[in-house]
């Protein structure tokens, strides 16, 4: 949401950002970098809630704040449970609600768990819809939006990573774990968070990398953890055995993205890595039984493995033994999504 911020932040209208308070130890570098001003913080985290603590939480410190404010316009991204509850919330109020990154569909409401509902929903709350391309517009279409509702912009995560490489301190803050890897040697980036694959998948997805390296001497991965405690019972109880497969502390977006640069391949559970692979060139492995982003797979940019330990050992071995041309691809629009919403909204308001 970043370069929607500081695109609005341009314009005569005045801009509120709200921070649900979640994850501030991974949420508070990123507004650092971003040099976002956040205006509310509604400081809702709490050790160990579940999906029913957020949202009897969230909602009604998002009634009061919104009752107070009277804002003409809320604007929602993604598809996390507080973009839903937000979007709810100001439904219930009769403000509107504009979506970014509108009409992504897995079609499998358990895969991701819960944001497939939770985009579902939003979409059907939100009066206006910005859909990263012409695949998710047609998507919302055939549920039953009109053209007037859907506005094609680009994705803001592309604007995002320009942003980033674009900055002076980009060069210079090149994480120390890269000058430690011998530039023959092969590096792969893992990351892996997502509730569906929490327990015994997670645990055979540590397994099949330890595994891989085992068989692949040359091989580095980098894993940066997830803070979510039942990532770390995974890890814990995969025993990984080979000091090339690096456990690290939650990266800052500069310095995950200098990984993901250097990196011969890419496995995830993240919707937004699989758009920011693409955007690099990178091959990708998504550890999903499915992707909301097809286009990526329907291109050759990767596959989907889900966590069966054999198809990741094997189609790992085939990404890093074929000669891969790192052509960036532009599925998620050419890092102008932000100026578009801003181009749409001063004529709308």
């Amino acid at each position: 949401m970043a370069p929607v911020i500081h695109e609005l932040k341009k314009t005569a209208f005045e801009i509120s950002v709200i921070h649900s308070g979640q994850h501030s130890d991974m949420a508070d570098p990123m507004i650092r970098l971003f040099d976002i001003q956040v205006d509310f913080n509604l400081n809702i985290m709490r050790h160990g809630q579940d999906l029913f603590d957020l949202t009897t939480s969230l909602i009604p410190k998002l009634k009061e704040l919104f009752i107070a404010q009277q804002p003409d316009l809320v604007l929602v991204h993604g598809d996390t449970t507080t973009a839903l509850l937000t979007a709810q919330t100001a439904f219930y109020l009769n403000i509107p609600v504009h979506h970014v990154e509108a009409g992504l569909r897995s079609f499998d409401r358990y895969n991701p768990f819960p944001e497939e509902i939770n985009r579902v929903q939003i979409d059907v709350l939100s009066s206006v819809l910005y859909a990263p391309n012409e695949v998710h517009k047609q998507q919302l279409l055939q549920s039953g939006r009109t053209d007037e509702e859907v506005v094609v912009t680009g994705n803001t995560v592309i604007d995002a990573l320009q942003y980033i490489q674009n900055l002076e301190a980009f060069s210079e803050r090149r994480p120390t774990m890269l000058q430690e890897i011998d530039p023959d040697q092969r590096l792969i980036v893992l990351t892996t968070h997502r509730r569906e694959n929490h327990g015994e998948p997670m645990q055979r997805i540590f397994e099949a990398v330890d595994e891989f390296l085992a068989e692949h001497w040359n091989t580095l991965v980098v894993y940066p953890s997830h803070q979510n405690p039942a990532v770390k019972a995974s890890w814990e109880k995969a025993k990984v055995r080979s000091s090339r497969f690096k456990r690290l502390s939650p990266q800052d977006y500069l310095s995950f993205l200098h990984l993901m640069k250097r990196a011969d391949l890419i496995l995830t559970d993240s919707g937004g890595i699989q758009e920011e692979a693409s955007a690099l060139g990178k091959p990708l492995l998504v550890l999903r039984e499915t992707t909301e982003r097809p286009e990526v797979i329907e291109a050759g940019l990767g596959e989907l493995v889900g966590s069966d330990k054999d198809r990741i050992k094997e189609r790992a071995g085939h990404y890093l033994n074929t000669r891969w041309e790192e052509k960036p691809f532009s599925f998620y629009g050419d890092g102008n999504a932000a100026k578009n919403i801003r181009a749409y909204l001063e004529t709308q308001l």
